[in-house]
């Protein structure tokens, strides 16, 4: 598992960041150069020799600086794929909703989006059959056209076109040969190499040695460390001899260092039970179950703050409460269920929608979730989300007592365990499905789908609303929905 420590170069000396400037411009205009080599047809090992030579880099600088052209025209044709994939599917959902919309003005407003979601399709879909890409603008097409208008002057312009050197390292030259990273007796050194010098036959390299600091945490009344010692960590990974990655950034005239190492994780042990993890915008239902997919107990982590929390203090929030969650798992000796999202932006949405969902936490809190349960060696058991809440609410709910969320986690914990069909209760059988032989051999999910229709409407005819799309009040209309009030 790759994992990043992040430092900075404290108080470089002029002739240190006169070096590692001019560096940083050498080696961003070698990967431009790169870029529209290869996009010209030119053979990789000819790009690199003539790097090389032309901005005065050593060899392994050079291969870097082609890796990273490289790697920026590899996402960008993924990028392509993913916007048309995207587009193709907008396009689809929009068609489907002017087909069901009834009003003369919906539908001549869903008409305008669609014909915007196809021209759309169309680009995506011309850079897809030539094998292109949108052009790429180093330094970001927004301030570029800053720069355009006048906004910004050049040096400003060149200032975020050059202000990153990466390092790629090697195992068998100690790690990463051209910046070096070891610990004097109190401090942390970073190493790189600066002007070739001719030593008889051989080639050496003068060195540029500036001291710098890797972020850690330590607490205010103990000392100890909070969190994971990342600095110690790093310092570990060193004495292996392992290659590891150094990043240099500028940004507002402060070096930042980024070191990448591949961190060892303990192999996942075998679970007796689950627990599954329903994901809201303020909170997590988490339910336990055992090996044989039996209810034993639940809760509700509210985290009301994520919905209007700063970055960082969202970031901070739900990797702890991932942690807090995977420790719990780990305590009982049970894997942690969660569903498989895939977080697409392949649907008509309204602005509305657009905002809700930006400050949504699924994606942060999944990811830490996989970063803690790898280290603590808690399995993950990744599932279908569709219908957990639908059917934990119409069976769950009632049965054990316990809130929407916390039923949802209930079924995803079940799932992950293998149980994957559910079986409708009887007494939803008989009063809601009036054509048993039919009903009997659709899909589950389709049954469950079916189910909730009836539901839906039966709401609907009681409180006389004119929609209903929520299971919401399903607990208050349940007895008048099933006739036993």
């Amino acid at each position: 598992m790759k994992t990043t420590s992040m430092g900075i170069i404290p108080e470089p000396t002029p002739k240190q960041k006169e070096y590692i400037d001019n560096l940083m411009d050498r080696y961003c205009a070698a990967v431009r150069w790169a870029f529209k080599r290869l996009l010209d047809g030119w053979k990789v090992q000819d790009i690199r020799i003539t790097v090389q030579g032309k901005f005065r880099l050593n060899s392994r600088q050079a291969n870097d600086a082609v890796y990273d052209a490289q790697t920026t025209i590899k996402s960008q044709y993924e990028l392509v794929q993913m916007h048309y994939e995207n587009a193709k599917a907008k396009v689809e959902f929009t068609e489907k909703r002017i087909a069901k919309a009834k009003s003369p003005a919906k539908i001549a407003k869903l008409q305008k989006r669609l014909e915007k979601e196809q021209r759309k399709l169309a680009f995506w879909q011309k850079h897809l059959d030539n094998n292109t890409f949108p052009p790429v603008v180093f330094g970001g097409k927004k301030l570029f056209q800053e720069r355009c208008k006048g906004n910004i002057t050049i040096e400003e312009w060149q200032e975020v076109r050059s202000n990153r050197y990466l390092s790629r390292g090697d195992k068998t030259k100690g790690g990463n040969l051209n910046t070096r990273i070891y610990k004097g007796q109190d401090q942390i050194y970073l190493d790189i190499a600066a002007d070739p010098v001719q030593k008889g036959k051989s080639v050496r390299y003068n060195r540029i040695t500036v001291p710098i600091y890797l972020a850690q945490k330590p607490s205010k009344k103990t000392g100890k460390i909070n969190g994971i010692n990342y600095r110690q960590m790093v310092l570990d990974y060193l004495k292996t001899g392992s290659a590891y990655q150094v990043e240099i950034l500028r940004r507002d005239g402060k070096y930042y260092v980024h070191v990448s190492i591949e961190e060892e994780v303990p192999m996942p042990y075998n679970h007796k039970g689950a627990f599954g993890v329903d994901t809201n915008p303020d909170g997590l239902g988490v339910t336990q179950v055992d090996y044989l997919g039996q209810y034993r107990g639940s809760e509700w982590l509210g985290q009301g703050e994520w919905a209007y929390a700063r970055t960082n203090r969202r970031n901070n929030q739900t990797c702890e409460m991932a942690k807090k969650v995977i420790l719990q798992a780990k305590e009982k000796g049970y894997a942690l269920a969660v569903e498989d999202l895939k977080f697409k932006n392949d649907k008509s949405v309204t602005a509305k929608f657009n905002r809700m969902s930006h400050s949504f936490v699924r994606s942060k809190f999944l990811k830490a979730v996989d970063r803690s349960a790898a280290r603590e060696g808690v399995p993950i058991l990744k599932v279908k989300p569709a219908f957990t809440s639908v059917i934990g609410i119409l069976k769950y709910q009632h049965m054990y007592g316990i809130a929407v969320h916390e039923a949802a986690g209930y079924v995803i914990a079940r799932r992950g365990l293998g149980f994957d069909h559910e079986k409708i209760p009887k007494i939803l059988l008989d009063k809601l499905v009036k054509k048993k032989p039919e009903f009997k051999q659709m899909a589950n999910w389709k049954q469950w789908s079916a189910v909730k229709k009836s539901v839906l409407a039966k709401i609907k005819k009681i409180t006389k609303r004119k929609k209903v799309n929520s299971l919401v009040s399903w607990q208050i209309h349940r007895k008048n929905v099933l006739g036993i009030g």
